[in-house]
């Protein structure tokens, strides 16, 4: 770690090929990011979708 930033990190998936993808996590202070060298299995979408909001009430 470049910034010395210690907390926890943001996650992010790229797609490789054949519905697979590489998960890698990002420094939220600095931007690096970090290819832990794991890959999913199979993901079958891609494309966000938005969920409900969680509320504290």
């Amino acid at each position: 770690m470049n910034c010395g930033y210690q907390r926890g990190f943001h996650v992010y998936f790229k797609e490789i090929k054949d519905g697979k993808a590489r998960l890698g996590l990002i420094c939220p202070s600095c931007g690096q990011s970090y290819d832990i060298g794991w890959l999913t299995a199979d993901v079958t979408e891609f494309e966000p979708e938005k969920e409900e909001v969680y509320e504290d009430h």
